[in-house]
């Protein structure tokens, strides 16, 4: 005779069936996940390389050793840590986010800056050259910092390049320090750590994250007044301010030749006026007869 079964192991029966399937069905979307993830991987690997091959590998070779730029006098830089220690993940991102690298035209024109990857493939760039070229790092962040106290630490060590509120210009030596009000912190940031090309490199022990921190809140704040722009120039850095005072002094010193060279602008009032001698006349005195 079939022994029936009970209500209670049924529903014990029913519930492990539930938790069986939910938890094979959430083995089968892990390993899903899993794999996609994986190929994700290996698609930003490839994307990584197919760019640095279109962009990079011209100047800086295959294999990231440098070498001598076909278009431009110079040689480009080694893009391997062990032959470049400066190369790092901040130096690579900077470089790229500030359109520094790969260059519009010549390498040594700090002026035309086209940003040409974005931030997805930048980090394809880097991570693949991290994996081929064992670049290391991190990138630099800044918190929120004193605006007040962010201005001495640039006055200190920024103004005299990048001009008192950071609209760059031209820092001497044909160099051309570029405006940094509309940068975001992480550039910013990056910029002081890396010091990249003319820039010196800030560490730790000289600006400190929290100064920097500082610095990036002075510049919101400038970057936020109105400007009124005179020729062009937002501001007198060092070097404008010094051809502004020169082309005055020698604008000084011409009016004061010219000036000088014209007295009869300025008779002497204790002087008397030669009387005017009629055209054929003889000036009094100038006949020795007469005279005798």
């Amino acid at each position: 005779m079939r022994q029936a079964v009970s209500l209670e192991t049924r529903s014990a029966l029913f519930g492990w069936s539930v938790l069986a399937i939910a938890t094979c069905a959430l083995i089968a979307l892990g390993e899903r996940d899993t794999g996609a993830q994986a190929a994700t991987g290996i698609q930003s690997e490839e994307r990584g390389a197919l760019l640095y091959s279109q962009h990079c590998a011209r100047c800086h070779g295959a294999s990231g050793n440098g070498g001598p730029m076909e278009s431009y006098e110079g040689r480009a830089p080694a893009l391997r840590p062990e032959v470049n220690p400066d190369i790092t993940v901040a130096y690579l991102d900077l470089v790229m986010a500030t359109g520094r690298m790969p260059p519009a035209a010549s390498p040594y024109d700090n002026r035309t800056r086209n940003v040409i990857f974005d931030e997805q493939e930048r980090a394809e760039i880097i991570a693949w050259m991290g994996a081929e070229f064992g670049v290391e790092g991190g990138l630099p962040d800044a918190a929120e910092g004193n605006a007040a106290h962010g201005q001495e630490v640039w006055n200190a060590n920024c103004a005299h390049c990048h001009g008192a509120t950071g609209a760059g210009g031209v820092a001497g030596a044909g160099a051309w320090t570029p405006s940094v009000r509309a940068q975001p912190a992480e550039i910013i940031a990056e910029a002081i750590r890396v010091g990249p090309f003319q820039m010196p490199q800030f560490r730790d022990t000289q600006i400190s994250d929290e100064e920097i921190s500082d610095v990036v809140a002075f510049l919101d704040e400038v970057g936020e007044e109105p400007r009124t722009p005179i020729l062009g120039l937002v501001e007198l850095n060092p070097v404008y301010a010094s051809a502004y005072v020169a082309g005055l002094a020698l604008l000084v010193v011409v009016s004061l030749v010219w000036i000088g060279g014209r007295p009869a602008w300025f008779p002497d009032p204790e002087q008397p006026e030669t009387p005017e001698v009629p055209a054929g006349a003889k000036p009094k005195g100038a006949d020795p007869q007469e005279a005798s």
